[in-house]
C-alpha cells in the first residue's frame, strides 16, 4: 500500500500528537525516556515530507512556482 505525501505527514503529526499526549501523562521515567526518543526521532519528518510535497509541485507545475516567487 502507498499512502499520498500529505497523508503522511498527516500521520506524522497525529504521532507527534498522540506520543506528546502520552508523554504527559506518564509517571513512569523510563517509559518517558522512549517516548521522547521517539519524538525527537520524528522532529522535522512532517516539514520534510511538506518541503518534498511542495518540491514535487514545483516540478510538475512549474508556472505556480513562478507566481509564487
Amino acid at each position: 500500500m502507498t499512502i499520498q505525501l500529505v497523508d503522511a505527514a498527516c500521520q506524522v503529526e497525529q504521532a507527534e500528537a498522540v506520543l506528546s499526549m502520552w508523554l504527559e501523562f506518564t509517571s513512569d521515567k523510563e517509559e518517558a525516556s522512549k517516548i521522547g526518543a521517539i519524538l525527537t526521532l520524528l522532529y522535522g519528518v512532517y516539514q520534510a515530507i511538506d518541503r518534498a510535497n511542495q518540491e514535487i509541485s514545483d516540478l510538475k507545475h512549474p508556472q505556480l512556482k513562478e507566481r509564487r516567487a
